[in-house]
């Protein structure tokens, strides 16, 4: 059974009662091309009052203006629609800020159809079906319409597939969790996703619903400001500062230390770069086993449907359903495919092994720099670093098409699809919402993308390598890592600054959970020490996992070789 997981009503606005979540080498050189470039470039591097309604007698021509408005995190270019109603003594303008006639609100330049719970550019309050999941509002999803039986409910909630209530965790129906039950209030809900249980964090007190409750609100203590997860560190496999390849238990495994993290109900799955294989450990136990890749660490490309036989070069991230683990193979350009039933057959599902950004089928397509897969909704999500762009693989149809940016044409510009702009995208996660986030690790930013509308926004970051705990744009975050969530925060690794950092998605606050950062200098050594919260130190923590059942944030600490874990 898992344990009921609490945001404090004062972080989540709306929020409340019964919401449901969806659920190497020395950092300061970055040698071996960083550790996380594949063919790598160089690194130079996001109830509203109702105004007083007269009949309606006519109403005159829609017509269109631009306006800009900020979002709390960057600016963006809006629409403003311009509605005159002629009525006894009553005209409407939509966009000038005050709340007249029929119009529901009315926030003028702040009026946006993007932002969570923004009011509408057709002076609509924020409602479900408008495409932007509103986590402000306890929105657990909106994927554009108000119907039922497509995954996302007319009330905006996720639904439950066929298979939940039967203690299996299946990932790709859309599980976050399953206890084996449908019953409500005891972590995992009905509709299998993690359950919210509307506690009150801060008050000192352990209640229904929350991990931990230290008696604040603070980040960097014994209890993160969600009260759903401890910020003590320890170590859970490899021995501290020494490289290998070894399997074994706990610090008797050895790992090179740079790669990607991916988890499923019993297992963490880490694509161990260096050594060119992929390994699976029990989270039990801490057992590691290599499961794909040469046991030896020699590099190649081969496809085998004995995992061992098969080879891969220029590791980075992985992703997987639960049945079935993508890994992107860098220096190969190609897009592998381990199946996670014995004896783990690996086969190359796309790419042609030549460097580019060609969309396609199966080996049609192309990739120069690809990184930060993400499984989502029956889709692998995928970003190319050099290039700039985000795109998506149909594990149904092999196609790989490209959703956002433009091929090297790198910035930081939000918007949809091809006009968005990344600097260099290189991590990435699912919240389950339908909302993705990026780390665009030279461009400064966390962005956020909407698999809905494809708009590409920016979460946090002042776009400086500098180092701010705070709400949106007004943080500063230096050059980020691996990313993952819990359904109701990011978490987000701090490479060249040594710390693990949270952005609650309802407010984009960003807080540092644990580890000790340098204002932003890029000379900051890093450490290894187990402790609570700010007490704790790493040496260049590159990949995150959060694995619910356990109530734990995997961690790997490259440049410390060793996998650690926040509890």
């Amino acid at each position: 059974m898992h344990r009921p997981h609490s945001l404090r009503p004062a972080s989540l606005g709306l929020l409340g009662a019964g919401f449901t979540l969806a659920c190497a080498l020395p950092p300061a050189s970055e040698t071996a091309t960083d550790s996380d470039t594949s063919t790598s470039t160089t690194e130079a591097t996001t109830d509203v009052p109702t105004g007083t309604t007269a009949p309606t007698t006519t109403v005159e021509p829609t017509t269109s203006s631009t306006s800009t408005t900020t979002d709390g995190t960057a600016t963006e270019p809006l629409t403003s629609t311009t509605a005159e109603t002629t009525t006894t003594g009553c005209a409407a303008m939509c966009g000038d800020g005050t709340v007249e006639c029929d119009e529901e609100c009315d926030d003028g330049a702040a009026n946006s159809d993007v932002v969570q719970g923004a009011c509408r550019t057709d002076c609509a309050a924020a409602r479900c079906g408008d495409s932007v999941v509103d986590y402000v509002a306890g929105e657990q999803c909106d994927d554009g319409n108000e119907g039922d039986g497509d995954g996302c409910s007319a009330a905006c909630a996720l639904e439950a597939p066929a298979s939940c209530g039967d203690g299996l965790l299946d990932l790709d129906q859309g599980e976050a969790c399953d206890d084996g039950n449908l019953d409500p209030g005891d972590g995992c809900t009905a509709a299998c996703q993690l359950e919210l249980l509307g506690a009150t964090c801060g008050d000192g007190s352990v209640d229904m619903g929350e991990l931990c409750d230290d008696n604040n609100l603070a980040n960097g203590d014994e209890c993160n400001p969600t009260c759903n997860l401890g910020n003590a560190t320890s170590l859970f496999v490899g021995s501290p500062g020494i490289l290998g390849l070894a399997d074994g238990v706990g610090m008797d495994a050895r790992i090179s230390g740079t790669g990607g993290l991916a988890v499923d109900l019993d297992y963490l799955y880490l694509a161990d770069a260096q050594n060119n294989c992929i390994r699976r450990i029990e989270i039990a136990t801490a057992t590691v086993e290599t499961i794909a890749g040469s046991d030896v660490g020699m590099e190649g490309y081969l496809d085998d449907p004995d995992g061992l036989n098969a080879r891969f070069a220029g590791l980075d991230a992985i992703a997987t359903d639960g049945k079935t683990l993508w890994v992107s193979d860098g220096m190969n350009h190609r897009l592998r495919a381990v199946s996670l039933t014995p004896p783990f057959a690996v086969t190359t599902v796309a790419g042609s092994g030549a460097s580019g950004v060609d969309d396609g089928i199966g080996d049609a397509a192309s990739f120069d720099d690809n990184r930060g897969l993400t499984y989502y909704a029956g889709a692998v999500y995928m970003v190319d670093a050099s290039a700039g762009v985000l795109r998506r693989f149909d594990p149904a149809t092999q196609e790989v098409v490209t959703l956002a940016g433009t091929a090297y044409m790198n910035d930081t510009i939000d918007g949809i699809g091809a006009e968005a702009r990344f600097v260099s995208p290189r991590y990435m996660t699912s919240d389950n919402s339908g909302m993705l986030y990026i780390a665009d690790t030279n461009g400064f930013h966390i962005r956020s993308f909407n698999t809905v509308t494809n708009y590409v926004g920016t979460f946090a970051g002042d776009g400086m390598a500098g180092y701010i705990d705070g709400i949106g744009t007004a943080a500063s975050v230096h050059r980020p890592r691996g990313l993952t969530s819990d359904g109701t925060s990011l978490y987000f690794a701090e490479f060249n600054q040594n710390t693990i950092r949270q952005g609650i998605l309802a407010t984009q606050e960003v807080s540092t959970n644990a580890g000790q950062h340098c204002d932003g200098n890029m000379m900051c050594p890093g450490s290894y020490v187990e402790g609570v919260g700010l007490a704790a130190r790493f040496n260049g923590p590159f990949a995150l996992a959060f694995h619910p059942a356990s109530d734990s944030l995997f961690v790997l600490d490259s440049a410390n070789r060793v996998i650690r874990r926040l509890q």
